[in-house]
């Protein structure tokens, strides 16, 4: 969003959680991870980007899984990257992914306190606001009852919200359907955010068929189609219309199964895809204007033909 961004995922103990469309517990280490071992990351990222580090404007760090999980990104390894950190002197946004769990009023405002960014930006996977899906089908195990204690304490601390929405995250879902329940989490966390005085960011997640999860199968069985980007772009424009910041995450991370993507469908246009990323980039409402009559059809379409089969 304008910002130039370090963006760095720490080797640690992999997360506790086993969300069914979600691979990443496998990138990191069965076992803990010693702080000396996270301490030496530390400093090889600083070592790394010695050059061009007072350059940055964002920090976003994160673990394949809860960055604010003491048990695997220790106390003493986080004061020790906000220490290090002082260097980003240009510092607007330090942006830290967790689950709500990890939340907790005294590491907060230990953030706010050390930290020299202008923000300090908690990012937790919401996913979608429908319950069933959220917790049955994709394994997040989160009630929305902690979210929203979570969002007020935010608010109480001058701490902004980004969270991640699934745009289609049900197995059976149409084009339309995916888009109206990426929408009404978006409603959900708008509401809340707006009770609390919290500031609030969507960070807009395309869902992809993760190779290996277990909701793979789920979905290759019921014939699944990841959204098109004509969605992703329609979803944004609604996004920003509620005037809400919203980003959108274009890489499945080489994660997804062939052709388990937006990017694998046969009505792929890489130009909006292109249009996509400089809206990250600009949040310039102008570029996708353009685009808005064409979207409109192409997602109409996709409803038609799956009601008629």
């Amino acid at each position: 969003m304008g910002l130039k961004d370090l963006c760095v995922s720490f080797y640690t103990q992999k997360c506790q959680h086993a969300c069914s469309f979600c691979i990443l517990p496998t990138r990191s280490s069965r076992l803990p991870v010693p702080l000396k071992s996270i301490t030496r990351q530390i400093d090889w990222m600083f070592n790394r980007y010695k050059d061009e580090i007072e350059t940055f404007q964002q920090l976003s760090v994160g673990n394949e899984g809860s960055i604010l999980d003491e048990k695997r990104f220790y106390p003493d390894a986080m004061n020790y990257l906000v220490k290090r950190a002082q260097a980003m002197t240009r510092l607007k946004v330090l942006s830290l992914e967790t689950r709500p769990e990890y939340l907790k009023k005294r590491l907060l405002e230990e953030m706010v306190r050390k930290t020299n960014a202008d923000i300090v930006d908690t990012t937790v996977g919401f996913e979608t606001q429908d319950d069933r899906i959220r917790n049955a089908i994709l394994g997040k195990n989160m009630q929305r009852s902690l979210l929203e204690e979570k969002i007020r304490l935010l608010g109480r601390l001058g701490v902004r919200l980004t969270s991640y929405v699934m745009l289609k995250p049900g197995p059976l879902m149409t084009e339309e359907e995916g888009i109206r329940e990426a929408l009404a989490t978006v409603d959900y966390l708008q509401a809340h955010c707006q009770r609390a005085h919290t500031a609030l960011v969507i960070y807009l997640s395309p869902t992809y068929i993760a190779r290996g999860s277990p909701l793979a199968g789920v979905m290759r069985r019921v014939g699944y189609r990841p959204p098109k980007i004509q969605s992703v772009l329609k979803t944004i424009i609604e996004i920003t219309r509620r005037g809400i910041a919203v980003y959108t995450g274009l890489w499945c991370e080489n994660l997804a199964e062939d052709k388990g993507d937006f990017s694998g469908r046969d009505d792929y246009d890489p130009r909006i895809r292109n249009v996509v990323k400089e809206f990250n980039k600009t949040q310039d409402f102008s570029l996708v204007e353009p685009y808005k009559e064409n979207i409109e059809e192409t997602v109409r379409d996709d409803a038609r033909s799956k009601a008629s089969h």
